[in-house]
């Protein structure tokens, strides 16, 4: 693949030479967002600062864009657009691929935002996800796209069974990813939202949140078996009392029809004895 840093006005200009790649300055208002940009949320401040520095000395590392329609797509760069885009300029440096795909274009944007490991795990599982989708391609060959082992891929999905909810608890109260998976070993959102606030409120370390976890645990099990051999005990005791109430009423006749009964009923805690005698 060539490459050119002589400035081109078009595509087709550039392909007339032949090149696959070629540097241009473009305007800011006709490069459109990347759809397969992982992360979802942006420091206004760090793009503050990202802005200051190219009004001093400009900006050192062009972005990257593919033609697309009448303007151009992001491949990466958002930071930097965005900063230039504060600044009100209405151009800016960019390497111009001309044989960019979706597949190209989605892996370019993870993977620049991987390599400079800021990128929040959540927005990274999602990312994997829609690549996943999108590429229709397997865990394993997505990790040697991306580089990565399969496991790594696979604990990234993991966290999306987290329910958005939780994940929002998670990122708001500065849990870590670690964290996030303590919360997976817990069966159901309830225990998972009361777990969650009480490491962020007890500012827990990953091993306080698993002994915590295992805690919710046991104590859900425990209520689920009192749940269900507090019926068999209702069912048991109704049982005893109809026995008695039917010895009762057999005695009750045997009195009236002239013989003499005496009942004696001695309780136990693992039973009952109950000893009946019948005289003329």
């Amino acid at each position: 693949m060539s490459l050119f840093f002589a400035r081109k006005e078009s595509a087709a200009e550039a392909n007339e030479e032949g090149a696959g790649i070629y540097l241009s300055e473009l305007p800011v208002d006709r490069i459109s967002p990347n759809p397969d940009q992982p992360r979802r949320a942006f420091s206004e401040e760090s793009i503050s600062e990202l802005a200051a520095s190219i009004s001093q000395v400009g900006l050192i590392q062009p972005i990257v864009v593919r033609p697309r329609g009448e303007g151009y797509e992001l491949i990466s760069g958002e930071r930097r657009l965005r900063a230039v885009r504060s600044l009100g300029e209405p151009t800016i440096r960019c390497l111009v691929e001309l044989e960019g795909t979706d597949e190209r274009s989605a892996l370019r944007a993870i993977t620049e935002n991987l390599q400079r490991e800021d990128l929040h795990f959540f927005e990274e599982a999602e990312c994997c996800a829609r690549l996943l989708n999108r590429l229709s391609i397997t865990q394993e060959e997505l990790a040697a796209k991306l580089g990565k082992s399969q496991s790594y891929i696979a604990n990234k999905l993991r966290l999306l069974r987290l329910s958005p909810e939780l994940r929002r608890a998670v990122t708001e109260g500065g849990l870590s990813e670690r964290h996030a998976r303590v919360l997976l070993k817990l069966p159901d959102d309830e225990l998972r939202r009361a777990a969650a606030e009480r490491m962020v409120s007890g500012s827990l370390s990953v091993k306080e949140s698993e002994r915590l976890a295992d805690k919710l645990v046991r104590e859900a099990e425990e209520s689920r078996l009192q749940a269900r051999s507090r019926p068999r005990i209702i069912r048991i005791f109704r049982d005893y009392r109809l026995f008695i109430n039917t010895v009762n009423s057999a005695c009750e006749q045997l009195r009236e029809s002239g013989l003499c009964v005496s009942v004696e009923q001695h309780d136990f805690e693992n039973g009952v004895d109950i000893t009946i005698k019948v005289s003329q």
